[in-house]
């Protein structure tokens, strides 16, 4: 009896040994596949298609892209009052973050055009009036590339002076495409994150590093901007992306030789960055201003 009741342990043992080898080759093939796939990257994004109405003097704007999807926009011209003759305005492309649309983002830029900068905020695939389409960093970059290129075929900005200002993710979107087109001459970040899988493991620790791949990544790009100055806005008690992102970025931009200016601003979360330090805003339009210029053209 005794012996049979050992050998019916040792048979359980094996079998519970065979079973959480299953379970981790399962397990392991599932991670491979979401990490090649990139299926798990839809989580960093939260579109909304809810209905929103245009602001007065803000033009609704459509544009193709190259893989053949319509994205809507809005074109927020600079304030007449804020211009220096009949020039024409410099404009800002704004990559906007991973939630809502452009009607929620819009709070974060409308401060550009009262300074006398034109500004260009679209949504990419998915997001508000924009075609549906794969959320996904690639489609997202040549979302971005398609906007830059709608801009530059208009003939009421001063195509020589193009800024970008990307907003949380939409600075890491925003940033390979400043990185390959020069009409871009200087960029703005607002809470950018350094690199996918670190902030996936700031959220997830390994598993978010197991998931989302690399590529595109901040901290690469902004080594590809050369003499086109930067300047990084963050707040040291951001919730999403930590501040600690920003110091990624700052210390690979100087090892390249890119300018880069950082402003930390105390207290400041990830949304609430321009209410509590209301002086971010002054530090971003003297920074385009410094950065633009006068007009080449």
């Amino acid at each position: 009896m005794a012996q049979r009741i050992e050998q019916s342990r040792s048979e359980s043992r094996r079998r519970s040994r065979v079973r959480a080898a299953v379970f981790g080759l399962l397990s392991l093939t599932l991670v491979g596949f979401a990490a090649l796939t990139g299926c798990m990257e839809r989580l960093f994004y939260y579109p909304s298609r809810a209905e929103f109405q245009t602001p007065p003097r803000v033009e609704d704007v459509y544009f193709e892209t190259e893989d053949g999807l319509t994205l809507h926009g809005w074109f927020i011209p600079a304030d007449p009052r804020s211009l220096d003759g009949d020039a024409p305005a410099p404009v800002v492309l704004t990559p906007h973050g991973n939630a809502g649309n452009v009607s929620h983002h819009y709070p974060f830029v409308d401060f550009l055009p009262r300074a006398g900068f034109s500004v260009f905020l679209f949504d990419y695939r998915s997001y508000g009036r924009s075609d549906r389409g794969r959320l996904r960093r690639e489609p997202l970059i040549r979302d971005t590339r398609a906007a830059l290129d709608a801009l530059l075929a208009r003939d009421d900005i001063d195509h020589s002076r193009i800024a970008l200002f990307g907003l949380s993710i939409g600075g890491v979107i925003g940033l390979p495409v400043a990185a390959e087109r020069e009409e871009i001459r200087s960029v703005v970040l607002m809470s950018p994150f350094a690199s996918w899988k670190g902030i996936a493991a700031d959220h997830s620790w390994l598993l978010g590093r197991a998931l989302i791949p690399s590529g595109f990544d901040a901290i690469d790009q902004v080594r590809k901007l050369g003499d086109r100055p930067v300047l990084i806005v963050h707040g040291d008690n951001d919730e999403v992306v930590p501040v600690e992102h920003a110091g990624r970025l700052e210390q690979a931009a100087k090892d390249a030789g890119v300018d880069i200016q950082v402003r930390i601003s105390p207290g400041a979360m990830h949304n609430d960055l321009f209410w509590v330090d209301p002086g971010a805003e002054n530090a971003i339009i003297e920074f385009l201003r410094e950065t633009l210029g006068a007009s080449d053209e």
